[in-house]
């Protein structure tokens, strides 16, 4: 009986303290993402094109013609870009928003795990403050080989969330490579075969528990 409680103290003790790791672990893995995800943000930005104007009392920035904006692993490339910049009133920090449109207009950005996504539509709406690019008008999302195609895409950079939806006659349009689903399935086997096998390692060990109580 001794024994047995014993083992049982060991066991609640030794699951609290993973339960500690895995909290801390993914507390990390969640700090690492969006510190990442902003680093881009920290870099210094690029622009050039052919012209360029300003609506200073407005605060409207205009550039035109073979338009290319870089801020890190951030690239758009555009016809026509406007900037409209604001001051929160409660923060004081500076808001923009970048409106681009091309034949078509694109925006890529390198991703957590070194795979480039890329967007492109006839407009794009940029707003790098709240991690949100919306595309329209032949929307097209590709990454990894894969595409995602429809009316309008929203798309989070920092969570890596993307939603889509189609027009009244346009049907949202998934294509993925079978090198993808390949990865998918093994992946989903390797799961259900670690699952498969720690069960093995709990029955054993409610086995040996019971014994040892006898």
């Amino acid at each position: 009986m001794n024994a047995q409680f014993i083992r049982n103290m060991m066991i609640a003790n030794l699951y609290q303290s993973t339960l500690k790791v895995l909290a801390l672990t993914c507390s990390l893995f969640l700090f690492t993402n969006a510190h990442a995800a902003k680093k881009d943000l920290e870099q210094e930005i690029t622009i050039k094109s052919q012209r360029q104007s300003a609506d200073l009392k407005n605060k409207i920035a205009s550039y035109l013609d073979n338009v290319s904006i870089r801020q890190g692993s951030i690239s758009i490339t555009a016809d026509i870009v406007k900037v409209f910049s604001r001051i929160d009133k409660k923060t004081g920090e500076k808001n923009d928003t970048y409106l681009a449109k091309g034949n078509p207009a694109t925006f890529e950005q390198r991703l957590e795990d070194g795979s480039l996504i890329s967007l492109q539509a006839d407009e794009i709406t940029y707003t790098p403050n709240a991690h949100m690019i919306k595309i329209s008008g032949n929307a097209l999302v590709k990454q990894a080989g894969s595409e995602v195609s429809g009316d309008i895409i929203t798309y989070n950079t920092l969570s890596e969330k993307l939603e889509a939806q189609g027009s009244d006659n346009q049907s949202v349009t998934t294509i993925l490579q079978p090198t993808i689903l390949k990865k998918q399935k093994e992946t989903h086997e390797k799961s259900k075969a670690e699952q498969s096998a720690d069960n093995v390692i709990e029955q054993e060990a409610d086995k040996k528990g019971n014994g040892s109580g006898y």
